[in-house]
């Protein structure tokens, strides 16, 4: 009463303002304002109290004018979700954008190889060199100076020892023909080695089918790269073998190409035996008198005859190239890597009668020449990194990788082919990899004075006996296993605390392999109960120290490898995480994370509760003053295998009458490695001794021209490296073993070794 004309005038002016408020929203809404084009009415929207803004859950005026009111409910998680989704699409165009950038590299890298191995036919260079002048700009300062600058336009080059080139391996093959009068004389048959022959898809898991066709490659050439990226998971899923019988998982089944386009070019760019068969193919060699044997690498040598009859084909492939040659010339077996392990093993089974029943002279009558590249006749260390963790790093993809990325290669390899833990099931479903164990045990490998220890130090740089190897043969352990109760223990360590401890474990060459054992076991049974067996029976067709070579006199036996590149040897291990089972820890943010990475394939595992990783290489705790890198001990040898496996056996046992009786001549020949830079052919270069791109090695092809055209006798036995003094130690082993009644009898070879 009395003041009702003031209450009402206050009331309409706050409605006023309220409609002025929500007007100005909605035009805010449609089209943000900027300050220059605000109104007078402005100064109204500032009546309504901060408070009921609040309450409204508005936002004040001066985030109005840029940007849109929060929506409430579903619209508002609809923003909060679109958001999300934007950021995610940003993270995965920055990961392809940096695999493109990666792969772009690759590509250049390859581009300039090309570009590099090219040859102008001199009709063209001297047409260039004519019009040099439309062809170039001015500017460019081209003329036939320059021109002949260039290795492409310039034939004369080519003899200049400074530069590399495609035809290198070409030109070594005219040599031999124009210098011995060569031609081709002893067919050739090829046995290519781990990992080098391509694997096609006839049969696929629907995860992966869509994108694939029948027969498409998924080991080698660039349909490898499509099926892989399209489900990383399921490819590693197609790649592994199944775990409880080690044969083709339920659904899956890969076979290996046919033929010579199997073995020649893993990929474009990187060859295998390419080099090898157009130096072959320069000399007169055509595809009637050269068979590439291809075969699942996946497999043992067992599994191979079980599953595809690999050594009966290979047997009447021999017999029908000898029967169809002109003169019926014996055959020339030729075996890089794996190769090796799988020739050793048809070269006595082809004459057992529980083998290929070919009688006593089969090898006599058929084969020439046995020519051992690369071989790992005592096995391969890096075997048992893989097994143990998947941690192995020079497959014929990531070789040059990790070269070139050093200390980046670990987490690279993981981002980029999966976590190990899956790389470890795959692995572990390989029966081929455990045929390639190292054999011989403590005599060859070391650590048999030295009895498996363990004990608790609290001095981080206290080891057990870890002294340098001597002459390639360990006088320590092969695997050294370093762990810690919890992870408080395990940060005390590293900051060199006096009160933390750790528990070092000490393992010979045979405690390791029984260490392997026992933990494979547990999710692949299959293969690590067989290699088990085998190993403990230690007998079977080809075993380097037992079996005796061939009643073939006639024959020739060369080992041809290369020397001089850093090659793992010795292992140091730390647990990874400290539960053995998923769930078991329960806090163990290790097994969490290794459960989160775990592939959804049950062939893989035999047991989905049983983690494979349990143990990672320990990079850590390298010690300064030994030449430990990445949790790895290296010595001499071909990067892949350590001279001991490479040469031991062709130097000693197999020149003794104990296992040589019929007196088979064996000469070995060395080939250091000599790496050039990438403009001169680094990338695969012509004097490389590692394990895969001495195939490329245009001394190593004219030797083998030499062979197999019937002048073995010029290549001369050339060893340059420390393998007289790894003989005589290991010949030592061996004989303190013999006289323990722990070994056979010794026998002093003809080269004195």
């Amino acid at each position: 009463k009395g003041g009702g004309e003031k209450k009402r005038h206050r009331v309409m002016m706050m409605l006023e303002t309220r409609k002025k408020t929500y007007s100005r929203r909605s035009v805010i809404a449609a089209k943000p304002t900027t300050t220059a084009a605000r109104t007078e009415d402005d100064d109204d929207v500032n009546v309504v109290s901060e408070t009921m803004r609040k309450r409204r859950g508005r936002r004040t005026h001066e985030e109005e004018d840029y940007a849109l009111p929060l929506p409430s409910g579903k619209k508002h998680k609809k923003r909060e979700e679109e958001e999300k989704t934007k950021k995610e699409t940003k993270g995965k165009k920055r990961v392809v954008l940096a695999l493109f950038l990666l792969y772009s590299s690759v590509g250049m890298i390859l581009v300039i190889s090309y570009l590099r191995l090219l040859i102008v036919p001199d009709a063209v260079r001297t047409k260039a060199m004519e019009h040099a002048e439309f062809l170039f700009p001015s500017w460019m300062g081209v003329n036939e100076t320059f021109l002949n600058l260039l290795p492409a336009l310039n034939p004369d080059v080519l003899n200049s020892d400074s530069y590399y080139n495609a035809t290198e391996h070409l030109i070594a093959a005219r040599q031999v023909s124009d210098m011995l009068n060569a031609k081709p004389k002893h067919p050739v048959v090829i046995v290519p080695g781990f990992v080098n022959t391509g694997l096609e898809l006839w049969k696929s898991k629907p995860c992966i089918a869509k994108r694939t066709q029948f027969r498409q490659r998924m080991w080698g050439t660039p349909a490898m790269a499509k099926a892989f990226f399209y489900n990383r998971t399921c490819w590693l899923e197609h790649m592994g073998l199944d775990a409880r019988t080690g044969e083709d998982p339920d659904g899956i089944v890969l076979r290996p190409v046919e033929g010579i386009d199997s073995v020649d070019w893993f990929m474009p760019g990187y060859f295998v035996w390419g080099r090898m068969i157009e130096a072959l193919g320069e000399i007169g060699y055509t595809g009637s008198n050269i068979h590439a044997h291809s075969y699942d690498w996946r497999l043992s040598p067992e599994q191979l005859e079980k599953r595809d009859g690999y050594f009966t084909k290979l047997k009447k492939q021999i017999e029908g190239m000898r029967e169809t040659n002109p003169g019926e010339e014996k055959i020339a077996l030729l075996a890089h890597s794996y190769g090796d392990t799988l020739s050793r093993y048809f070269l006595e089974w082809v004459e057992s009668p529980k083998g290929g029943k070919g009688g006593a002279n089969w090898v006599s009558d058929n084969i020439a020449t046995y020519v051992n590249i690369a071989g790992p006749t005592l096995g391969m260390p890096k075997s048992v990194s893989a097994l143990l963790s998947g941690e192995m790093r020079d497959t014929a993809v990531l070789n040059e990788l990790e070269m070139t990325l050093g200390p980046m290669i670990n987490t690279f390899v993981e981002k980029l082919i999966g976590s190990l833990e899956e790389i470890t099931l795959v692995f572990r479903s390989w029966s081929s990899l455990w045929s390639m164990l190292p054999i011989g045990g403590d005599e060859v490998w070391g650590g048999s004075e030295i009895a498996a220890s363990s004990s608790t130090t609290s001095d981080p740089e206290e080891v057990i006996d870890e002294t340098p190897l001597s002459a390639d043969v360990a006088d320590a352990n092969f695997l050294t296993i370093r762990e810690f109760k919890n992870q408080r223990e395990k940060k005390k360590w590293k900051k060199q605390q006096k009160e933390a401890s750790a528990t070092l474990t000490g393992l010979s060459m045979d405690n390791s392999l029984h260490f392997l054992h026992d933990l494979a076991k547990q999710t692949t049974p299959a293969n690590a109960e067989t290699s088990f067996k085998k190993r403990t029976k230690d007998k079977w067709y080809g075993h380097p120290l037992r079996s005796k070579l061939p009643n073939a006199p006639k024959m020739k036996i060369f080992c041809l490898y290369g020397v001089g590149k850093s090659t793992e040897r010795s292992y140091r291990y730390t647990k990874d995480g400290f539960g053995e089972h998923l769930g078991g820890g329960g806090s163990d943010e290790g097994n969490v994370r290794r459960h989160h990475h775990r592939t959804a394939s049950t062939s893989l595992t035999a047991n989905a509760s049983v983690v494979a990783k349990q143990y990672k290489l320990d990079v850590e705790s390298d010690p300064s003053q030994l030449e430990w890198q990445k949790g790895t001990l290296s010595v001499d040898g071909d990067g892949s295998i350590p001279l001991v496996s490479l040469g031991y056996a062709c130097a000693s046992p197999w020149r003794a009458k104990s296992q040589n009786p019929s007196s088979i001549p064996i000469k070995i020949r060395e080939y250091a490695h000599l790496p050039k830079t990438l403009m001169e052919g680094g990338f695969q270069g012509i004097s490389e001794g590692e394990h895969v791109n001495i195939m490329g090695n245009v001394d190593m092809i004219r030797d083998v021209l030499k062979i197999v055209t019937g002048h073995g006798d010029a290549v001369e036995e050339r060893i340059s490296s420390d393998l007289p003094a790894i003989v005589r130690k290991v010949d030592e082993n061996r004989l303190k073993s013999t006289k323990r009644g722990g070994g056979r009898r010794l026998h002093r070879n003809k080269a004195g070794f």
